[in-house]
Parts: C-alpha cells; structure tokens; sequence
C-alpha cells in the first residue's frame, strides 16, 4: 500500500515537473480533476472512520468494532429496514423470516442472496454462525439470551431496544456510526425529524382531540396502552388514546370498556381478520351506539408503519393523523405565510429547503386515484424555470404567474408520491450540493497558483500530494 502511494506521489509531482512552465489553467486542471476527487475521497472516508470504535448499544453493552462490517446479519425486521436504508443492502447476509421490506430483501432471499436464520422470537444461533458474520444486530429484550450466547461464540452483536421515537432516532445513529454510514443516518434522522416535526406542529394547531380506539387484536380484544410507541404516535397525531391509562403496555378490554368510551375513531392493522368493515363492528352487540361507528370512522392502516422502529416510523405518523385529523392535511395548506399547496389528497412533510430553493412534500391517497396538486410559490424562491419532480421523475406541469408568484400546477396517480418542486437551476437536488462542496477547495487552488515560481510551486503541489496520501 505505501509504495502504491509513494508511485501515485510521484507520478502527480512528475506531471508538474515534466513541464514546469505548465500554464495556471493547466495546473488548475490537474489539480481539480486529480487532485481534489482523491481530496475528497481521503476527507469522506476519514468523516466516517474512527475505527476501531467503541459504543453503547441500548443494552448497556460496550462493544467494540475493529472496521465497518462487511457481513452483517440482522434479527428483526425492524433493523433490516435500518440498515437497507443506510444502504447496507449489499452487507446483509441474514435476516428472519418476518423481515419483507423494502421488497428487494425477499428478492434477495428468493435468490439466495440473504439466508433466513429463523424467526424474530427463535432465530437459530448455528443458523447465525454459519453465516460468519462480523456484525449481528439483534433487537429487544425478547432476544436477550440470544445475544448473550452468540457474544460468548466470539461474534460482535449490537442489540438496539428503542420504545420511542427519540429512541428510534438515537438507533439510526448508533448504527449508522458502527457500521461507517455516519453521514447516511443524519441524513435519515433529519428527514424523519423534519417529518415528525411538521405533523407535531399542525395537529397542536387542532381544535380538538379526537377520542382514538386502537385494536390489536380481536379475540380476545386488546389494544395499546402508556408507554407504547402507537400511544405516542396517537398523541402525536393529535388524537388520545382511549387506553393510555391503563396499566399495562397491551391492555386486554371488553366490549363495554369500548363503548363506554365511546370513541370518535376506531383504527385496526390492514388485512385484520382479512379485513374489516363498518357492518362488522355493528354486529357487536352495543356498538351502533359508538361514535365512530355511526359516523363511519373506522380505518386501517399498515401496522408495520407504526410497530417497526425504523426509519418508516414518520410514515406511521402521517398514515394516523390522516385519518384522525384529515382536515388539516387536505385542501390548501400552507407552509409559511408565502408557500402554498392545495391538494384534492393529504399533503404530507410539507418542508421548503432555503439553501436549495426546493419545496419538499408527499402526497397520499387511495391507490388508483389521482391526485390534483397546486403549488404557489413566489418567484424569488424559485432558480429558473420551474419544474416538479414526483418520486424522482420531471412531471409534465403546467406554469402560470399571478404578481410574482408561480403557480404550478399538475396531477399524479397515488397511492404514496413524494414531490420536489424548485427550478430547472437546482434539479437535480444533488447539484449545489456539488457546488458548495467544490467552492471551499477552489479557494485553497487559487491560493497555491500564486505562488509563481516553479519550483517553490511544485515543492508546494508534492506536500499537498503527501498530505492527501499520508
């Protein structure tokens, strides 16, 4: 490796020498695209080094990490989505037979690409070994022994145990520290907390809350009480959770319990009893007297959104206060006093980014509907002309002005649908990012082509060569 630098060294000293009347915008050249990349490379991989390393999981284990794993096997579907989001994928060599998304993990299983090692509850410790993994990743104290056998066979196991949100947010980044994606994980952690952020502030805008029923399950009929993440998530919804007072984390009730609190929404897991209708809770006996059976107020939603403490825990959020409080996320809704979006469906992670001039937001609804979206901006937001992406595809739009404001204007199917709406000038997002980046090094080239004499000047290009390779 050192004569593999010593020869890249010397090779970049050779270029400068081997004409030492090189012109400034011929050195500029060679130092922006040879350089500089390598520049960058050295800077990004030291950012998320640090290695060895050691860290705190959620048990209060010290672990230690020699380098960023490369074999990695996860224990519950909650870190599979972690670590498929930091972009982990490629280092997944075993997951549970519950772990489905994103969707490319079963392709990878269906391939033979990531080996099944058991259940969430009963993952097979041989199954794990003969996996040869230099991380383990487990989850929650149901897996408590588990970790402490496969620590005592000599492998590294992490074991995250996140019972909220802040939680969840603190999991991102202890794992994204531990296996060298850093920089990943506050990117996700920002987006989940900008996200949580803009449902927390409309729903505290609520002229009331909404009485919520939660039912996990039917027979017999539990729901979510204190100390729960769905009872956080109702809460920050805007709604109350009929339950939270109850002493235990998944209370058993009755029919009479229900009724008596007579709640004004009632929300069960999608495919429930392989699903569920507003005729089936009519038929319990007493409850046509409830007010979110009488109004029709009965809803599912995707579960794992809510009960996975992973990065989609924003989406469980939207998905509750949509239904709960659908008048805050539909019609015209505004960002600040100047930005406006009017949508026939809920508007979602409504976020405009000052520095990118780029308005973020999700749309969702039924799949096979369509949604209708109008974006008033003024103008000075806007680098040249505007333009709206819809999950990373130029829509066609149409543009008209009122003063000095764009209105765009333009429709998509649903069901989920992020948005970015900027100018032609910062789409792609990643442009100024690019820029900004490159502006700071600029800086330290044009510093370095003053000094004119040449061999001052290439003494000076051989020690910015060894500073980059040492």
């Amino acid at each position: 490796m050192h004569q593999q630098k010593s020869g890249l060294r010397f090779s970049l000293y050779g270029a400068w020498m081997d004409n030492p009347s090189m012109s400034p915008s011929r050195a500029t050249a060679l130092i922006i695209f040879i350089i500089l990349p390598l520049l960058f490379s050295i800077l990004a991989a030291k950012a998320e080094g640090g290695f060895p390393l050691t860290i705190i999981d959620d048990f209060g284990r010290s672990v230690t990490i020699s380098a960023p794993p490369k074999r990695i096997v996860s224990t519950a579907p909650s870190n599979t989505e972690i670590l498929f989001a930091l972009g982990l994928g490629d280092n997944v060599v075993g997951v549970t037979r519950y772990c489905d998304y994103p969707p490319i993990v079963l392709e990878k299983v269906k391939n033979k690409q990531i080996t099944v090692i058991g259940g969430y509850a009963d993952p097979s410790l041989e199954g794990v070994v003969s996996l040869s993994p230099d991380l383990v990743l487990a989850a929650t104290n149901v897996q408590s022994t588990f970790v402490s056998t496969i620590q005592n066979r000599g492998i590294v196991v992490i074991s995250l145990n996140p019972k909220n949100t802040n939680d969840v947010v603190h999991d991102l980044a202890l794992v994204g520290t531990a296996c060298g994606r850093a920089s990943a994980a506050d990117k996700i952690i920002n987006d989940l907390q900008r996200r949580l952020s803009y449902v927390s502030d409309r729903t505290s805008k609520a002229s009331g809350r909404p009485q919520v029923y939660y039912e996990l399950w039917y027979d017999p009929l539990m729901s979510f009480g204190s100390n729960t993440v769905v009872d956080e998530l109702i809460a920050k919804a805007g709604g109350d959770n009929i339950f939270h007072d109850s002493q235990t984390m998944y209370p058993i009730v009755n029919s009479e319990m229900v009724i008596q609190k007579n709640p004004d929404v009632i929300i069960v897991p999608q495919g429930y009893v392989g699903g569920i209708t507003k005729a089936d809770f009519e038929k319990r006996a007493g409850w046509n007297t409830i007010k979110a059976v009488k109004e029709g107020r009965i809803y599912t939603i995707d579960e794992n959104l809510l009960i996975r403490m992973g990065p989609r825990i924003s989406s469980g959020l939207e998905s509750l206060a949509s239904v709960i409080h659908p008048e805050l996320f539909t019609g015209k809704i505004y960002y600040n006093a100047s930005i406006a979006v009017t949508s026939n469906s809920t508007v979602f992670a409504l976020i405009y980014d000052d520095a990118r001039k780029l308005l973020n937001f999700t749309v969702i609804g039924r799949n096979g509907t369509t949604a209708s979206v109008r974006v008033e901006i003024p103008q000075r937001l806007i680098r040249g002309r505007p333009m709206a992406l819809v999950d990373g595809i130029e829509k066609a739009i149409s543009i008209s002005t009122s003063q000095d404001r764009f209105i765009v204007e333009f429709t998509t199917s649903l069901s989920t649908r992020n948005i970015v709406v900027g100018g032609s000038e910062t789409i792609p997002e990643f442009r100024e990012a690019f820029i900004v980046a490159l502006i700071l090094p600029l800086f330290a080239v044009f510093a370095i082509l003053k000094f004119r004499i040449n061999r001052t000047r290439a003494s000076t290009i051989e020690s910015i060569c060894a500073m980059c390779l040492s």
